[in-house]
């Protein structure tokens, strides 16, 4: 097997396709690495002699993978770009005439607070920076078969994914949005929620992003009068399963994963849970740029053991015409 259709067989582990055995493609995947890189006794001496090739197979593999998986994620309301690591990172705006001036919020520098800044081009540039993620698969547990590059792409996405809603959320928590875009309530007041999707849908099909405490208050119910039971019945059935609705009045809802800051306790969320975003989805305000090459990195600790570093940079930025709407729960804004 040449080394392309060695690359073919990796991508095969990221692919779902109907009628696919996953233990079959896996089992054949390790057996092709160790016989194209001559691993037969697969032992520590052999592995680290190969480790180098077979990580740099398995990078650009992830690499043309990545960025479709982070847009089955996001597609709704991002735009995802891929980017030479010597090349300026500029997203074309489209249907330009119809809008006189746009707001961007992007980074000042690296590391640094979002800011918010007109936009009068064509263009936007986003500046980028290099995030970093902890990746818990080793190549000798793939090819032992402890654990598979599944597992591995799992790691490296999740953890993606997470930096780039912090950066995403961080960035609509610095827009300041006009009184009309905004409303508040203790829980879901129908009526404020109403006033900032109509708002938000003058400029494109608005939805909804919100955490689970305040998206799983959305409900459907009250709008019939006289019927009983007074909620659609696909309603309780998303409750059910998901543990909140689809669609709020029409309005699409997506959940927002967070993350515990402090494990011992876990009382310490990395998010304010109290807001809810609604977005202009056909616009795609939300825009990830993704630079240069995917780069593993072996880590080695003072105790011996060895931690898996996956490097990739990153740039995320809004774009906003006065189209991003804000609703706060009130009861969870003190939590």
């Amino acid at each position: 097997m040449n080394i392309n259709e060695l690359k073919v067989l990796i991508k095969s582990n990221f692919t779902e396709l109907p009628g696919t055995n996953f233990s079959e493609v896996q089992d054949a995947t390790i057996n092709a690495l160790v016989s194209h890189f001559e691993l037969k006794d697969l032992t520590p001496r052999e592995i680290k002699a190969n480790k180098n090739l077979i990580m740099a197979l398995i990078e650009e593999v992830i690499d043309e993978v990545l960025p479709q998986k982070l847009q089955d994620r996001v597609g709704e309301f991002a735009e995802v770009k891929e980017y030479a690591r010597d090349a300026e990172v500029v997203f074309n705006l489209r249907g330009r005439g119809k809008r006189r001036a746009y707001l961007t919020i992007k980074k000042g520098q690296r590391g640094g607070m979002y800011q918010a800044a007109r936009l009068d081009e064509l263009q936007m540039a986003l500046p980028t920076w290099t995030e970093t993620v902890g990746v818990f698969v080793t190549l000798e547990e793939i090819l032992l078969g402890k654990y598979t590059l599944t597992d591995l792409m799992n790691n490296i996405l999740d953890g993606f994914v997470e930096r780039m809603y912090v950066q995403v959320i961080e960035a609509l928590q610095a827009a300041t949005v006009p009184a009309a875009n905004i409303g508040s309530g203790q829980g879901i007041d129908n009526g404020q929620l109403d006033s900032v999707i109509r708002v938000v849908a003058a400029y494109g099909a608005p939805l909804i992003m919100g955490f689970h405490n305040v998206v799983a208050k959305i409900n459907n119910s009250g709008f019939i009068s006289g019927a009983y039971p007074n909620v659609p019945g696909t309603d309780l059935d998303e409750l059910k399963d998901n543990g909140y609705i689809g669609k709020y009045k029409g309005t699409p809802i997506i959940k927002l994963p967070n993350y515990i800051v402090d494990e011992t306790t876990n009382a310490e969320w990395l998010l304010d849970e109290s807001k809810l975003f609604v977005l202009p989805a056909g616009e795609k305000p939300v825009k990830v740029a993704l630079k240069g090459d995917l780069h593993i990195q072996e880590v080695e600790h003072p105790t011996g053991s060895v931690e898996w570093n996956a490097h990739k940079m990153l740039g995320v930025g809004l774009l906003l015409a006065n189209n991003i709407g804000i609703y706060t729960d009130t009861d969870e804004a003190g939590e």
